[in-house]
């Protein structure tokens, strides 16, 4: 949902004539989100460090995330969506970064916010 409402937002902005929709495999909808970080919801990594630091922590997705980062949507991007957006965030010993509210609750709402302002479906 997050990636549908950037998207229909630069439709918007483009002065493009579309919809964006959001199809989920799942009944409900960011249940990923919900359940990341035991939660929590982790949203990201420390903005912060090097983005090959951050590329470490993700050995899985590494080869995808660098070119996510690079291209589109930084790390610091990111952080700053979300604080932009009233979602106070803060980074743990380990680097990983949560909501203060430690709740995913509070993530699925702003993206929740977020797609409805931009008329996704």
């Amino acid at each position: 949902m997050f990636a549908a409402s950037i998207a229909a937002k630069t439709v918007q902005e483009e002065g493009l004539e579309c919809e964006v929709a959001v199809l989920e495999g799942g009944r409900k909808l960011m249940t990923k989100v919900e359940i990341s970080g035991g939660g929590r919801c982790n949203v990201m990594h420390d903005a912060t460090m090097a983005l090959p630091q951050i590329l470490s922590s993700y050995p899985r997705g590494q080869r995808e995330l660098h070119g996510l980062y690079a291209k589109h949507f930084t790390p610091q991007d990111m952080k700053s969506w979300f604080t932009s957006r009233g979602v106070a965030l803060k980074t743990e010993q380990d680097g990983r970064m949560f909501p203060i509210t430690d709740s995913s609750q509070t993530i699925m709402d702003v993206i929740q916010q977020e797609a409805q302002k931009w008329n996704v479906d």
